[in-house]
Formats: C-alpha cells, sequence, structure tokens
C-alpha cells in the first residue's frame, strides 16, 4: 500500500505550504487578490474553515483567479477530499496547461489514491517544464520504488505532516527533533508550524538555526523569509530572497517570492521587473504569464496587460481563463465592443459560462448600455437564480442605473446566497449609506462687485420613510448686506422647505416640495415656495426632466427688500452618446415678479467628455433675456449670454478629494453689447472622516455675470467661501 511509504519534504510543503510560483491576483474592476491571500493566510496557520470562506469568496468574485481555486484545491487535499481537490486542480490546468503548481497537486492526489501511473504522468509533465523540480524529482523516484515493493521508510511525523493531521505532525517533529537536535526537515516543518499559530520568533529561531547549519538550504531561507513576510518585516523577507537568488539567480520560487513580497509591500513597478526576470528563465512557471499581465493593470500598464493576454489567447484559443482575462483589459481600455467579442467567443462554446454573462453584463455597464447590462444580468439569473455573484451584478446595474431601492433589494438576495462574499458585502454597505439619515450643515460667505455681502447657514437633512420615498428637510438663515455710497442696507432673511421624493419602478422619480421664506423687511408678509418634478429613468441613455417652481428671492439686501417672486416651467435633458461623453440642455419660461411682472426665457446647452479618470474637458452655453429692464435690483437685460471651455480634475487620494474647475470664457450683456472675456473657477477640498461623514471646504470666482443677482455692470466679480458637513447620522 502506498501509505507505507515516507511522504518526503516537498509532498507536505504542497499540501501545507501556500504554492510558491504564485501571487496575489487583482482582476477589474473588483479584487480578489486580497481575499486569496488571507485564505492563505488561514490555511497556513491551520484554519481550514476560515481558508475555504476565504478562497470561495476570491473565486466566486472572480473565476478565473486560479491562485484561489488552487488554494482551495489545497484546502481539500489537506482535509482528506481528495476527488474534490482534483476536480478543481483539472479546471485549474484546463485553463492552465502548464500551472506546475495545479500538477503537482494533482500528482499528490494521485499518490494518495494509488493511481502510480496517475503520478508518474503528472510529475513527469512537472520535470518537462520544471526538470529541477524537486518534489517532482522524489515521487518519480518514489513511483519507481512504489512499483518495485514497498522498500520506503515509514516515519510516522512525516505521514502525519503528508495527511494535513497538523497537531499530530507538531507533537512527532517535536520529540523527533527532541532526540536529533541537528534533523533539518523537524526544524523546517516545526518552523513553519509556529508560523501558522503566528508565533513568528518561535518560528524564527529554528529556521535560523537550520540556515546556520546547512546555508545551502533554498527551503530553509525560502521558509524564513515567508515567515519575516507573514510577520509583517517585507523589507527583511525581501533582503532573504535577494540573498537566496545571490546564491542561485535562476531558482523560480525565489523569483516568484520576491515578485509577491513587493506587490504586498505596494511595489509593483517593482514586482514585475521579478515577473520579468521570472519570465525569462521559466516562461511556464506556474501561473506566472497571467499574473503579470494582470500586474500590469495594477500600473495601468493596460495595453501591455491586453498584450499578454492577446498572446495567451493566441497560444491557445480554447484558454477560457485568459480570453476572460482579455475581455476585462480591453474593456479598462474602454475598447468595449472588443471585451464583448470575447465573452461572446466564450459564450458561443458554452452558453451558461456564468462567468463569461457577468462579466458580458459589467462591460455593458461600464459601457453606458444599462438597459441591455439589465438584461444580461436577469439571463444570468435566469440560469441560476441562486448564484449570489449574478444577484450582486444585477445590484450594480441597478447602482447605475440611479435605482438604489432596487440596488438594495437585489444586494440583500445576494447576501443570502454568498453572507461571506466580501464584494457583496461592501457594495451593501455602500448602497444602504444611501439610505441612511443624514445632515448636511453649511455656511457660505458671499460677497461681489456690487456691495454686496452674503452669509448663509444652511441645515439639510434627509430621511428615507422607505427605501423609495425621501424626506427632506432644509432650513436657512441669511445676514445680508448690500453698500452704497450714502450708507448700507442689511436685511434677515428665515428660509424653510420640506420636500418629498418617490422612486417609481422602473426608475422613474417624483420629487415635490412645500415652504417659505420671511425677511425682517418693514411691511413684508412671508412668502410662499413650491416645487414638482419628474424625471424619467436614468436607465436610458437619453433622459427628460419636467418641472414647476415658484418662490421667493432673497440673494441679496435689496431683492430680500422687495419681496420679488419667481415663477419657472422648465424642460430639461441630458444625453450620454456613450459612456465618456455628456450632453445637457434646458429650456426655461417664467417670470419675476415685484412691483411689476417681467418675463424671462432662459437656455443652457453643455457638452462634456471624459478625458481619463480625473479630469473631464467641454464646454458650455448659458443664457437668459427678460422683455423688460426694470429697477427692482435683479439683472434684467434684454440678452445675456456666456459661452465657455470647462475643465475639471478630480482626485481621491483617501481621505482626501480634491476637485478642481477652471471655465474662461466670452460673455455678452445686452443684445447691442460687445463681446467681453470672462472667468469662473473652483475648487472642493473634503476630508473624509469616516464612511458617509465628510468634510469640505469651497471657494469660488466669476467674472460672469449670470454667477448671482448682479447688475451687470463692467468689471464685476463674485466670490464665495463655503464650509460644509456631511455627516451619516
Amino acid at each position: 500500500m502506498l501509505r507505507s511509504y515516507v511522504v518526503p519534504m516537498m509532498l507536505a510543503g504542497a499540501i501545507l505550504v501556500a504554492p510558491e510560483g504564485l501571487s496575489a491576483q487583482d482582476p477589474c474592476p473588483s479584487a480578489s487578490g486580497p481575499d486569496a491571500e488571507a485564505g492563505w493566510t488561514a490555511y497556513q496557520s491551520g484554519d481550514m474553515s476560515e481558508a475555504r470562506l476565504r478562497f470561495e469568496a476570491a473565486v466566486r468574485r472572480c473565476d478565473n483567479d486560479q491562485y484561489a481555486r488552487t488554494g482551495l484545491a489545497y484546502v481539500e487535499l489537506r482535509n482528506g477530499n481528495t476527488q474534490e481537490a482534483s476536480s478543481l486542480l483539472e479546471r485549474v490546468v484546463r485553463a492552465e496547461p502548464n500551472n506546475v503548481d495545479a500538477l503537482v497537486g494533482l500528482g499528490l492526489a494521485a499518490w494518495r489514491s494509488g493511481d502510480l501511473e496517475g503520478v508518474r504522468t503528472r510529475f513527469e509533465r512537472v520535470l518537462a517544464l520544471d526538470p529541477n523540480h524537486p518534489t517532482a524529482l522524489e515521487y518519480v523516484a518514489l513511483v519507481t520504488d512504489a512499483e518495485s515493493g514497498p522498500t520506503g521508510p515509514t516515519d510516522p511525523a512525516d505521514q502525519a505532516w503528508a495527511a494535513g493531521e497538523t497537531e499530530t505532525a507538531r507533537r512527532l517533529y517535536s520529540e523527533r527533533l527532541d532526540a536529533d537536535p541537528l534533523d533539518g526537515l523537524a526544524m523546517l516543518r516545526l518552523g513553519l508550524m509556529r508560523a501558522w499559530d503566528g508565533e513568528y520568533g518561535a518560528a524564527l529561531v529554528l529556521l535560523d538555526l537550520l540556515v546556520d547549519l546547512e546555508p545551502s538550504n533554498v527551503d530553509g531561507r525560502l521558509a524564513r523569509a515567508r515567515v519575516h513576510a507573514w510577520g509583517g518585516d517585507l523589507p527583511r523577507a525581501q533582503a532573504e530572497v535577494d540573498e537566496i537568488l545571490a546564491i542561485v539567480p535562476d531558482n523560480a520560487d525565489a523569483l516568484a517570492a520576491r515578485a509577491l513580497f513587493r506587490s504586498w509591500a505596494g511595489d509593483v513597478e517593482g514586482a514585475l521587473e521579478s515577473y520579468d526576470d521570472l519570465l525569462s528563465i521559466a516562461p511556464e512557471h506556474g501561473a506566472t504569464r497571467r499574473q503579470y499581465a494582470q500586474a500590469l493593470s495594477w500600473v495601468s500598464e493596460v495595453d501591455r496587460s491586453v498584450e499578454t493576454y492577446t498572446a495567451l489567447v493566441a497560444e491557445n484559443p480554447q484558454d477560457v481563463d485568459a480570453r476572460l482575462g482579455l475581455g476585462r483589459a480591453l474593456a479598462a481600455r474602454s475598447q468595449f465592443d472588443g471585451s464583448l467579442e470575447q465573452y461572446a467567443t466564450i459564450l458561443d462554446r458554452d452558453p451558461d459560462e456564468m462567468r463569461a454573462i457577468l462579466g458580458r453584463t459589467r462591460t455593458l455597464m461600464w459601457a453606458g448600455r444599462l438597459v441591455d447590462a439589465e438584461r444580461s444580468a436577469l439571463a444570468a439569473l435566469d440560469r441560476d437564480d441562486a448564484n449570489g455573484d449574478a444577484w450582486g451584478v444585477l445590484g450594480q446595474v441597478y447602482r447605475a442605473q440611479g435605482r438604489d431601492a432596487a440596488a438594495l433589494e437585489a444586494l440583500e438576495t445576494a447576501e443570502g446566497f454568498d453572507p461571506t462574499d466580501a464584494d457583496i458585502r461592501d457594495q451593501l454597505r455602500s448602497v444602504r449609506y444611501t439610505f441612511a439619515p443624514r445632515v448636511r450643515p453649511t455656511v457660505l460667505r458671499e460677497s461681489d462687485s456690487d456691495g454686496n455681502t452674503m452669509w448663509t447657514a444652511t441645515f439639510d437633512g434627509h430621511w428615507h420613510a422607505t427605501p423609495r420615498a425621501r424626506i427632506t428637510g432644509v432650513a436657512t438663515v441669511k445676514e445680508l448686506e448690500q453698500k452704497f455710497a450714502d450708507g448700507a442696507l442689511q436685511r434677515r432673511s428665515v428660509r424653510g422647505m420640506l420636500r418629498g421624493r418617490v422612486q417609481l419602478r422602473p426608475g422613474w422619480v417624483v420629487t415635490g416640495g412645500l415652504g417659505g421664506h420671511s425677511t425682517d423687511a418693514d411691511g413684508f408678509s412671508a412668502m410662499w415656495a413650491a416645487d414638482v418634478a419628474v424625471r424619467t429613468p436614468d436607465r436610458f441613455p437619453f433622459g427628460v426632466t419636467v418641472s414647476a417652481a415658484s418662490n421667493g428671492l432673497d440673494e441679496t439686501a435689496t431683492l430680500a427688500t422687495r419681496g420679488i417672486r419667481t415663477t419657472a416651467y422648465t424642460l430639461a435633458g441630458r444625453w450620454y452618446p456613450d459612456s465618456r461623453v455628456r450632453v445637457d440642455g434646458s429650456v426655461t419660461v417664467g417670470s419675476y415678479s415685484g412691483d411689476e411682472t417681467n418675463g424671462r426665457r432662459a437656455a443652457t446647452l453643455s457638452a462634456s467628455r471624459r478625458m481619463t479618470q480625473a479630469l473631464t474637458l467641454g464646454t458650455a452655453f448659458r443664457g437668459f433675456s427678460f422683455e423688460r429692464n426694470l429697477a427692482e435690483g435683479y439683472f434684467d437685460p434684454d440678452f445675456y449670454g456666456v459661452v465657455e471651455l470647462v475643465g475639471s480634475w478630480r482626485t481621491m487620494p483617501l481621505p482626501w478629494t480634491v476637485v478642481l474647475e477652471v471655465a474662461p470664457g466670452l460673455q455678452k450683456v445686452t443684445s447691442d453689447g460687445d463681446f467681453g472675456g470672462s472667468m469662473r473657477g473652483s475648487g472642493r477640498l473634503g476630508y473624509r472622516i469616516g464612511d458617509g461623514r465628510e468634510i469640505t471646504l469651497g471657494v469660488g470666482y466669476s467674472s460672469a455675470g449670470l454667477a448671482s443677482f448682479a447688475t451687470g455692470a463692467d468689471g464685476y466679480r463674485y466670490t464665495v467661501v463655503s464650509l460644509g458637513v456631511n455627516w451619516i447620522v
């Protein structure tokens, strides 16, 4: 029987230690790598339940994560589930025929099953890829011994290690080391087991002794490097690997470890260099080329990532995982049609390939084809309505459509099927913030060249009665002053508004509000305010909003004194020709009514294109006209228009958010006036204290007359400074 033979050192290493030829993966758009690495950490500590949960979470989120799938297979090997482990590893090998670690795992599974021919076949394949692979060399020799009869040793400590019986192995190796203090194998394995328990100091005592006794023991040095890395001392771990490579520069496992440690340390460029070195000497080492392609995407080297995936697909058109990776990389490069072609090719061969269906769904969503994305997500659920990942993707699509209530329902369903999935939990936590009670106190100081100074304190809060119904309350106090040559006018205005918002299926939004304001002007009667609006669903590339509003003007001291009412009826539209381009426009008719009524017409048109993740460029036109020129204190030319070039830049180096906008333009005041230059700029700095909690500071400047209720005099200037808080209660 096979169990009568010694299971050598590398068998145990393959079962109990994370495969050395693999490194973290980070699929787009959500990272499975952290879960995979957490899985290996749990595995190495002997917590098979946590390891299984983490590996399964990584595979659910990124079904081509062969690193995590291999880990799951090794958990099954550790637990004695040889058949399940073999099934998982066979899938890895189908996707990556040259995956050394998966082939080793299959060889180990065959050994456990007594399939000597399978052991020989698998390990001879490993040797064809890596002629010096120690585990393969030992097992080929073991097969030869086994075929000639049971002549190998039967040390119980080695047997316990091979069977995954960690506690028994720990006790037996301790006894062996007590009997022979120079037993290198016992030192190595006891050191690893102590490290798995978090006893890094005790582990390093044993491994240091092993390396002192056997300076050329590469396995001992690599184990010591890993213990340093697990303990958080990445510089020491990298130094150890560098020493190994100084002795054996072409050791593929050491190169792979160096790439892994560099990626853990955030040195992705350095990791890429290590992958380059590894590929130059062992191009088929494990899943290196696929990991290399993914690492390229980490540093936004999307073109090179696409090239690497394309080469893999060219070599093996049946490689589903490489084709899935190519689909994601093309989508990251905004080549959505090419991405969809990759998924279509996969689905032509296997219409039920869930990874391809969900990949197609995400690409459609990123491309702005939200209705098609919804249909694709629902098609996935038609095939498997108990698939948590499919429900999670549907929730993301609903969020992209602005349907937060529907997204909440989908994500809660996803959580029910996959309660341990970190990505689903993150999505669900994010959408729940949308429904949390929120307050937004803000203070503004505005001033302009017409002598106006305006201080405004606003308290804005909202609460969801149901996920589809929101109630918002706004209270505002304004201190207004306008200076004249012969004195100053001061006023205080108090405003309140209660507004309701209801979202109807499949995304229609209806809002309505009622309130009013009062000032301390003599003889002033409180003025009511009301508004109502209906917006079409955001799931379509083109949308329309129809609104009506009536309220009093209290923007300046003069306006707060005169009691002017505005009435406006607006038709607004927005269009997304593609995911990076947006076009907006509106037409408004209405009136301003004070001592006299003045008809008003207004229109806006803007177009913008997202150039990079941070930079957006566009152009905008805004203009209005009044029927009459009155002395009511507001800006009422027979024509006003401004055309601007608009650039905005946004970055989020957590916990900060920085937004800058600049808009140079040309404006014209009155129909017979001359064109003149204008400038508008703004900036906002936000600091996030926690999820849903942010403090912001904003500044703004404008010489365009539309910035306020300016008189329109030449050389008009307007500035604003704001301090605000956005706080989930």
